[in-house]
This record gives C-alpha cells, structure tokens and sequence, in this order.
C-alpha cells in the first residue's frame, strides 16, 4: 500500500496561513483593548497634570509678587497649551477609541468634538501671561507671580516653560 502526504510545499504554506490568522485574529480582538487602556492613561494623566498645575497656580496667586514654583510634568501624548486670550489652560488629545468621557471634574471641564479631547481649567479671578506649549517627554513649568491687574485686581500669573 502506498502512503500519500502533503508536499513540502502545501504544508509549509498552511502552516503560514495558520500563523498568519492568528496573528491577524490576535491583533483585531487586542489592539481595541490596547487602545482604549492607552486613552484612559493618557486622559487621567492629563487630569493629573491639569489639578498639579492648577494647585500651584492658584498658590503661587496667593502669595506675593515674584513668587515662583517649578513643576516638572510628564506628557506621554497630547498637547498642552497655555492661552492668556481666553484664561485657559488647554489639553487636547486626538481619542483612539470611542471612550466617553465629558464634563467635569473638580475645576477640570471636560470635552468631546469628534476624536478630539479637551481638557481645560478656565480662570476668571485672575489673569493668565504666557502663550506656551508642551508635548511628549519631561516638561519644565514655570509659574510665576507678575503682580496684580491695576483694572481688576487680579493677579497676573505667568505660566511657561
């Protein structure tokens, strides 16, 4: 009797094909899964990193004139963005995924528009100088108290790099 088998050939392109789906069946059931955890870190660590600024500015703005902190942050994705226009400190962050989140958490506001996030601390009782920004890596802040508004009364806080 003779045996039949599979060429050389066949068998080593089945074992391909195998390989091949299992990669790609891996790689659409995890990568949803690793992106969605990749957005929740970045967003609470932007929501880390707005309260910290946010603390040490409403300090800084206690004190006297030329008072000064220094606050290293970490960025691991998005941008930050100091705009003295409107008194905002803005984070934005382009979404990998369809997590929902806005509103507000403590004096954070929180926004959706599409795939973009925004994250912003608005600041009505005291008047923001610097037009910074600062992305991924290690980041140096500078805070600094510039004296007080002759109009208003409120401090003029310098934010920047």
């Amino acid at each position: 009797m003779r045996n039949k088998a599979i060429s050389p050939f066949i068998s080593a392109a089945l074992i391909i094909l195998i390989g091949i789906t299992g990669i790609f069946l891996t790689l659409t059931v995890l990568n949803p899964a690793v992106d969605k955890s990749r957005d929740s870190v970045v967003i609470n660590e932007a929501l880390q990193n707005l309260k910290m600024i946010d603390d040490t500015l409403r300090e800084v703005a206690s004190e006297s004139q030329n008072s000064k902190r220094t606050i290293s942050l970490k960025v691991t994705d998005g941008t930050y963005k100091i705009d003295q226009n409107v008194n905002y400190i803005n984070f934005t962050y382009n979404m990998k995924t369809d997590l929902n989140v806005t509103g507000q958490k403590d004096d954070i506001n929180i926004a959706r528009s599409g795939d973009d996030l925004n994250l912003f601390i608005e600041y009505t009782n005291l008047q923001l100088q610097g037009s910074d920004h600062f992305t991924k890596g290690d980041n140096t802040l500078v805070i600094l108290h510039n004296g007080t508004n002759s109009t208003n009364n409120y401090p003029i806080i310098y934010v920047g790099k």
